[in-house]
């Protein structure tokens, strides 16, 4: 039994309702006969899961009262959801018209696409089978306001944490999603996300991440039906270990997808993105554009997945990822697959991984810019193309902005 295994091995001590209480004992038992992923498991080659063994999960919780107190800024008024060292509040949303919070039942847990025959999923599994708190947001009207899943930790957090949301969007609700995570300590946020997203409806799903010691280990899942629209726009910053797994589900015709981002790598920082697209019907439409700077000795990882079932005719996919290392010592490796069982469907994809052209500095230099300058501009430019598809100005102007101080 590996120490990570170990540490996770005993029963959590709150106690669920039956149904869920079986579940999360079948969790258990998938996570103890695989265990967690290796060096050999290929889908997590680049994550050093080591890095988390060396850590102690099992001492006692933070002292809030000497915890960080920290306002997440956001450019708009939001509907905000904190989740304070992993736990779930939303006292701050109590009779809000269209919005409906409720706990999580067992029949809203869907494990169907996890792995049970190998430790590829290991950490959904570990999600459920530390299942605490879960909670499932219905969206039943168009909001006004964007929600605001805001993700903090204080400076004493060392612990697991394993919050599990679910938001469910009804026919033809359009809704905006800010996801943000601050996190400080050095504990662990496993996250599990589900999204549902019935026929004609819209979801405009944006990420923003800056992390310190903390680690950050997420899987999000989004359902599509007729019609539906899920848009993802990330901006990553970095942290000690950053794992992002997002799986989208095309399941009815005309649904459609679009995944754009940019991390932003400096010191000894790690990102591993991982994205799976599948059209299971067509004409359905994806695209994708994800873009990493690695400076330092920081690694950032993109493996991105595009597949196409049998009845998925008539669909289309762009999948491209660009990438800038900043220094002899920086990696990325990145890996886009295509797998196509389809017929009359266009599908492409591009990977680049290249520097800065001393050509462009040295225009720029003699244009009165100093090295640094320049190199700022040339990077910015690069990243900043990510968003240039966001259709909201001030969202689009706060991501650039947020992009500008890191670089």
């Amino acid at each position: 039994m590996s120490e990570l295994l170990e540490q996770f091995s005993a029963p959590p001590l709150i106690e669920l309702e039956s149904d869920l209480e079986a579940l999360r004992k079948h969790a258990q038992k998938v996570l103890m006969q695989h265990g967690f992923p290796q060096r050999k498991t290929e889908a997590w080659k680049y994550t050093p899961i080591a890095a988390l063994e060396r850590r102690d999960w099992s001492s006692d919780g933070p002292d809030e009262s000497a915890a960080r107190t920290e306002s997440i800024e956001l450019p708009f008024d939001a509907h905000r959801i904190p989740v304070h060292n992993g736990q779930i509040d939303t006292s701050q949303l109590n009779e809000i018209d269209g919005l409906h919070i409720e706990p999580l039942r067992a029949e809203q847990i869907d494990t169907s696409a996890y792995v049970d025959h190998d430790p590829s999923d290991a950490f959904a599994w570990l999600n459920l089978a530390r299942l605490e708190q879960g909670i499932c947001i219905r969206v039943t009207h168009t909001l006004e306001r964007p929600l605001a899943l805001q993700f903090s930790s204080s400076d004493q957090f060392k612990q697991a944490a394993h919050p599990r949301i679910r938001i469910e969007l009804a026919e033809g609700v359009e809704a905006t999603l800010f996801e943000q995570h601050r996190l400080h300590g050095s504990g662990l946020i496993n996250l599990v996300m589900d999204l549902q997203l019935a026929a004609g409806s819209s979801l405009q799903h944006l990420m923003q991440r800056q992390n310190d010691e903390s680690a950050l280990i997420a899987r999000t899942e989004a359902q599509l039906e007729q019609a539906a629209h899920y848009q993802a726009y990330v901006l990553d910053l970095g942290g000690a270990l950053t794992r992002q797994d997002l799986k989208v589900h095309l399941n009815e015709s005309r649904a459609r997808t679009r995944i754009h981002g940019v991390a932003a790598l400096k010191d000894k920082q790690l990102v591993d993105y991982h994205t799976a697209i599948q059209h299971r019907v067509g004409p359905s439409h994806s695209e994708e554009d994800f873009r990493i700077l690695a400076d330092n000795h920081s690694m950032g990882v993109f493996n991105g997945r595009i597949h196409m079932l049998p009845g998925a005719d008539d669909s289309h996919s762009d999948m491209n990822t660009a990438n800038l290392l900043l220094s002899e010592h920086a990696r990325i490796n990145t890996k886009p697959e295509l797998e196509i069982h389809a017929e009359e469907v266009t599908a492409s994809h591009g990977a680049t991984v290249g520097q800065l052209e001393e050509a462009a500095r040295f225009y720029l230099r003699s244009r009165g810019l100093n090295d640094a300058e320049a190199l700022a501009l040339l990077k910015f430019g690069f990243a900043a193309a990510a968003f240039d598809a966001l259709e909201s100005e001030p969202l689009r102007q706060w991501f650039t902005d947020r992009l500008k101080q890191a670089l």
